[in-house]
This record gives structure tokens, C-alpha cells and sequence, in this order.
């Protein structure tokens, strides 16, 4: 009997103990609505400012009954703000523009690098509001895991940022393919479906944020799957394209102190095997070289007979490979420059930026390379412009792909 009632009793325990979980799931879900806070993501990703002004202006049609109400947006004391709305329309108007030709397309794809930073603050800001507006002084459910401890909202926020990230990270990669096309409509066209396919998504939000949720999902997987590829092709483009002009205009501008041998910035791990270095410099593999992918940024490091490139890694120690020295071969090209290793059947090949080609001299020098011509000469951004509209179409393809 006595066992039957400790039976009994750790059963009815069990049962209120699912009870009280269920009662705070309950709550959690009234206080947090995922499909709320999830749902407007995408079009958020897609074009920050525009897609906030679009959440505040449906905010304030919601505090006035137009739209059904959201938890997201009813009540939200920054997106209900009208200020708040002239502000982000006025920067939406800003940003667009800019995109909508290739001439100042250059200086809009820079901006919309701080546009995206600023989208994922503002959301962070908006869920926080969200959700200290409607907990209610209630006490949110804690998730345990190990020593660590999480909220649900504290989990949704990081969600929220890997989300934006991924997403905005693939549309930049194609807008940087646009501004590559020869075609000037296409900027301007590729701005309107943006601009479109995001308001679209966010009236499918306003209406039914399931729907919207379930969307988000399905573009997040999709990026997701390409999301190394593109990630490695944006920081090589970049670097391609804008390295040459940001250095010179800070050389110009700022009074920089003009690029050194040694002034490339590299992680400390990355030095490791090569006593007294005297070269440090971005390159990217055209090919793969060992386990370091194609395209993947690296960093070539020469010193007293040895060469080596290496691949940094987050938490991870880098990958580095070891040259060979004494037959490097360096080739100019108009809007990079090539440095090979041999001509077998396995030649290690990467390229550089023209922001070293005041360097060609001194990297020659470090890599006891016996190619002539290399002399070394200060590019400025209109050398730069002026070699990228005096290349071919094939040239620049097959420098950039």
C-alpha cells in the first residue's frame, strides 16, 4: 500500500508539475508571440529601413484600428511613434536613391553595409519594447542549459540578428553581381523588386504573421544553403573592389600613413612559423589550396625563408600551407593581381587587391620573385576606375568569378 501511495503520489506530482509548465508556456506565448516577433525578419533583411518604416506606419494604423492588432506592433512605444516614422522614411528616401544608378551605386552598396547594422539595432530595440509592453510585470520562463540560463525573448533576439545577418548577407551578394552588369536599368529594377518583393511579405505579416513566419523560414533555409559560398565571394569583392579606393582616399584624406609591407593587420596566429616576417597581406586562392577553399580570405606571410599562406578560423587555430619559395611569378591584371607557384599539374595561384600596387616591388623582393615590370606605383581611385572601364567584359569575368 505504501508503495502503490508513493506511486500515486509522485504521479499526481508529475501531473501538476506538466500542469504549471503548461501554465507558463501559456503565458510565455501571450507575452512573447513567436510568429509576431519572427514573422517581419525577412523584409527587415531585404531592406531595413524601409521595411521599419512600413512596421512603423502599420503600427500606428493598428493603434487606430485599421489593421488587426499585433503584439508586435499594437502598443510598441518605438515603432507608434510619428517621429520615429519620419526618421526612418526620410533615411529609407536617403538610401534608395542611391542605388537606383551605377554611379553612385559604389557609394550606396557602402552605406547599405551601416543600414544593415543599424536594421539589426533597431529590431533588437523594437522586440525589447514589444516586450516590455506587454509582460505586464509578469515574470518570463527561464531555459536552463547547464550553467547557462536564457529567456524566450532573449532567444528570439539572437535569432532575430543570425536571421538579418544571413539573409542580408545573400542580397548584397547580389547586388554587388548587379553593380557588376553592364546594364544600367538593372540597378534601378533589381531596387523596385527589392523594395516590392519586402512590402509584399510585409503585408502578408500585417494580416497573418503564421503565413509571414513560415515564409521567413523558408528564405532563411535558402540562404542558409548558400550562405558559405556567398559569404566568401562578398568579403572577396569587398576587398577587390573597395580596398583600392578606401585606402587611397584615406592616404588623401585622412593622412594616413601610406601602406607599408608590414601594415596589413592579421591575426597573431597567422605569424606562427615564420621568424622575423617581413611581408603581411591579404590574398584569396583561385583555387583551392589544401583545405582552404577558393575565394576564402587569407593571409600571405613571408620572412626569413619561409612563405606561407593561412586561413584564420573563429575559435579555431588557422589553416596555414607552406610554400615553396624562390619561383613565384607575379602578373598585373586591371582590377587585381595574381601571384602563382609553380607549373605542374598543381600550381598554387592567389590574387591580391590593387591596394598593394605600391608595394609590387617590395612583395617581388619578400617572395624572391624574378618577374620584371613589377615597378611599384600609388594607385588613386580614378587609376582604379580607369583600369575597371578599359577592361573587357571577358577580363573582368574571369578576374571576378
Amino acid at each position: 500500500m505504501l508503495f502503490l501511495a508513493h506511486i500515486v503520489g509522485q504521479s499526481v506530482a508529475k501531473a501538476a508539475s506538466l500542469d504549471d509548465e503548461q501554465a507558463k508556456a501559456d503565458k510565455l506565448v501571450q507575452t512573447i508571440p513567436v510568429t509576431e516577433v519572427l514573422g517581419p525578419l525577412a523584409p527587415i533583411a531585404l531592406s531595413p529601413f524601409f521595411a521599419l518604416t512600413c512596421l512603423s506606419g502599420a503600427s500606428l494604423l493598428a493603434e487606430t484600428g485599421i489593421l488587426p492588432e499585433n503584439a508586435l506592433l499594437s502598443g510598441n512605444s518605438v515603432l507608434s511613434n510619428g517621429l520615429v516614422f519620419l526618421g526612418l522614411l526620410g533615411l529609407t528616401v536617403v538610401t534608395a536613391l542611391p542605388k537606383l544608378t551605377k554611379v553612385t551605386k559604389p557609394l550606396a552598396q557602402a552605406i547599405d553595409q551601416v543600414e544593415g547594422y543599424s536594421g539589426i539595432i533597431a529590431v533588437l530595440l523594437v522586440q525589447a519594447a514589444a516586450s516590455f509592453g506587454s509582460a505586464g510585470g509578469g515574470q518570463e520562463v527561464v531555459y536552463q542549459a547547464g550553467i547557462f540560463s536564457v529567456t524566450l525573448s532573449t532567444l528570439l533576439m539572437a535569432v532575430s540578428v543570425v536571421n538579418i545577418f544571413v539573409i542580408n548577407t545573400v542580397k548584397f551578394f547580389f547586388e554587388m553581381m548587379v553593380l557588376l552588369s553592364p546594364f544600367p536599368v538593372v540597378d534601378a529594377a533589381f531596387e523596385a523588386a527589392n523594395k516590392a518583393f519586402a512590402a509584399a511579405l510585409l503585408g502578408i505579416y500585417a494580416y497573418n504573421p503564421t503565413l509571414a513566419t513560415m515564409l521567413n523560414f523558408i528564405i532563411f533555409g535558402i540562404c542558409l544553403l548558400m550562405f558559405g559560398w556567398v559569404f566568401r565571394r562578398t568579403v572577396y569583392y569587398k576587398a577587390i573592389l573597395g580596398d583600392p579606393i578606401l585606402g587611397a582616399l584615406s592616404e588623401t584624406i585622412f593622412r594616413r600613413r601610406r601602406l607599408g609591407p608590414m601594415s596589413t593587420r592579421a591575426p597573431t596566429s597567422v605569424l606562427e612559423g615564420v621568424s622575423s616576417p617581413i611581408l603581411v597581406m591579404k590574398v584569396f586562392p583561385v583555387s583551392s589550396i589544401d583545405t582552404i577553399k577558393q575565394k576564402a580570405r587569407c593571409y600571405l606571410v613571408a620572412g626569413e625563408g619561409r612563405v606561407q599562406v593561412a586561413r584564420p578560423r573563429f575559435l579555431r587555430n588557422p589553416i596555414i600551407v607552406k610554400i615553396d619559395t624562390g619561383n613565384a611569378t607575379i602578373d598585373k591584371g586591371f582590377l587585381t593581381n595574381s601571384i602563382s607557384w609553380g607549373s605542374g599539374g598543381n600550381p598554387i595561384k592567389v590574387v591580391f587587391s590593387r591596394h598593394y600596387n605600391g608595394l609590387l616591388t617590395e612583395i617581388a623582393s619578400a617572395l624572391g620573385s624574378q618577374s620584371e615590370g613589377m615597378d611599384s606605383v600609388r594607385d588613386r581611385p580614378r587609376d582604379f576606375m580607369r583600369a575597371a572601364r578599359s577592361a573587357s567584359g571577358d577580363e573582368l569575368k574571369a578576374e571576378l568569378a
